[in-house]
């Protein structure tokens, strides 16, 4: 038997042109990929910021003081450059932010700031963290930044890389074309094919830092968006040298990427962004006065020392240093007396201890090997205590901030 099947009849070229759906320069590029890893790169898969903290999330130290000079003030990771004629500058963790975030870096002129001669904000990135940019090759990457930012002064500003050994920088212009309103800027990083190439450990890779205020030490012609030999002439090129009161300057959502183009900001868990920050700045005391309950043995001296441990959560950058001010703690079981508190790193052995009675002056033992490795030692010549108190609004904090 014969079975006819009949099919309408179309014409070939409509059906062909109905493939040439708008798919955009990316889809192309994405349809074009040979292998898996050339699309994950045309999408800035996985994990791509190499900012840490740059929703401003974190907060160890404090959510506003007034800010000093070379110091990590406030937020994790951020460290400032400041030095005024005279007054200050607040820093603060702020509620003032775009959609997406929950919290921005606010200096803010206090009313006394006057005569700037130098105001920037920094973060520096580990050089461990930075092979995957081939700095100081012929096969560098470019880079994107992007970041939101917010001020009551409008104008031309400065946003300065440099590269590990401080040899070389760029930068790199970007407007704030309204007062007080949230603007998203990217800025593409050419390669760094001159810089040298980094030693790749511990230390410092890379710095990025925006220049908010210069004063006319820091005025200067460099040129605009190439890496060269470094120089202090960076400030604001559009004139903005003041910060008057009051004057204000927020930034949030910071992204440093491989690649020509920003994609959306990496939103890490909590977690995860707290301990990135921790590898630099551990404080155990975050949610205030804190009891440490330690053993203790009935003796003097040296012959009864008694264990107070104290766990890192995560392997820190380097041997970190003790950061402390416990003026009103003391030991329950009645104020020490003397010089009867004293701590070590774990093993450190018997050394002469130094301290005094209300704990406000400790001593580490220089001698420490393991930076991911904390067991701190007390020794009550005269008093068998039971557990010692941190008292709330007290610091007793670990630094290996680079």
């Amino acid at each position: 038997m014969t079975v006819r099947v009949n099919k309408p009849e179309f014409n070939i070229r409509e059906k062909l042109s109905e493939l040439e759906r708008p798919i955009g320069l990316k889809g192309s590029e994405l349809m074009g990929a040979e292998t898996a890893q050339e699309a994950r790169d045309l999408v800035s898969a996985g994990r791509k910021n190499l900012i840490i903290n740059g929703d401003m999330r974190i907060s160890q130290r404090a959510t506003s003081v007034s800010a000093s000079n070379n110091t990590y003030n406030t937020l994790d990771r951020w460290n400032t450059w400041i030095n005024y004629d005279s007054g200050g500058v607040t820093m603060s963790q702020a509620g003032a932010t775009p959609p997406g975030f929950i919290y921005s870096l606010q200096y803010y002129n206090n009313g006394n700031a006057t005569g700037p001669q130098y105001h920037f904000l920094e973060q520096k990135i580990e050089a461990q963290n930075i092979p995957q940019l081939k700095m100081g090759t012929s096969d560098a990457e470019y880079m994107t930044l992007s970041f939101w930012v917010r001020s009551s002064v409008t104008g031309t500003f400065n946003v300065e890389l440099t590269d590990d050994d401080g040899s070389h920088h760029i930068i790199k212009r970007y407007t704030i074309d309204n007062a007080a309103t949230w603007e998203y800027k990217t800025i593409t990083i050419p390669p760094a094919t001159n810089t040298g190439v980094p030693t790749y450990d511990n230390t410092m890779g890379l710095t990025v830092h925006w220049c908010i205020a210069g004063g006319s030490s820091y005025n200067g012609t460099s040129a605009d968006g190439t890496w060269q030999t470094y120089s202090t002439t960076r400030r604001n090129d559009g004139g903005n040298t003041t910060f008057t009161d009051p004057d204000y300057w927020n930034i949030t959502g910071v992204q440093l990427e491989v690649g020509k183009n920003a994609t959306d900001f990496e939103h890490r868990p909590y977690g995860e962004e707290l301990a990135l920050c921790q590898r630099y700045y551990y404080n155990p005391m975050m949610d205030g006065s804190v009891m440490y309950p330690i053993r203790y043995l009935i003796s003097t001296g040296n012959n009864g020392w008694t264990n107070w441990p104290v766990s890192f959560p995560t392997a820190m950058r380097i041997i970190p240093s003790l950061v402390s001010d416990l003026s009103d703690s003391n030991n329950t079981s009645g104020p020490p007396t003397d010089d009867q508190w004293a701590f070590y790193w774990q093993n450190q052995g018997y050394v002469s201890k130094t301290g005094n009675s209300d704990m406000s002056v400790l001593n580490i033992a220089a001698s420490a090997t393991h930076a991911n490795v904390g067991a701190y030692y007390v020794s009550p010549t005269n008093t068998n205590a039971a557990s010692i108190k941190i008292g709330a609004n007290r610091t007793f904090a670990f630094n290996a901030e680079l």
